[in-house]
């Protein structure tokens, strides 16, 4: 809570009294930024599937995101759960 000036003589009790700061580890991490995914593609079986988006976690982590079936592009849609995935490629000719 942001302190109160007008409240003289108040006094505001955190966490912190008792204890350093709190760290959810139970979170999910969440997404701090998306990135082009440039010349990488995400090997499914036998096929090189472009990869048009990196998405980059808050815990240090990432992943890739390939087009899907309607089209689209969806940033909660992480390529390596994909059954197929078996890893990522730097261009479409690397196997």
């Amino acid at each position: 809570m942001q302190y109160d000036p007008a409240r003289p003589g108040h006094t505001l009790n955190t966490s912190r009294v008792v204890e350093e700061d709190l760290i959810f580890e139970d979170a999910e991490p969440e997404i701090v930024s998306v990135v082009a995914g440039g010349a990488w593609c995400a090997l499914l079986g036998d096929e090189a599937v472009p990869m048009p988006l990196w998405v980059l976690l808050d815990d240090g982590s990432a992943y890739g995101v390939v087009i899907g079936e309607d089209g689209l592009l969806d940033p909660l849609d992480n390529v390596e759960n994909n059954p197929n995935f078996a890893r990522y490629s730097r261009g479409a000719t690397e196997r």
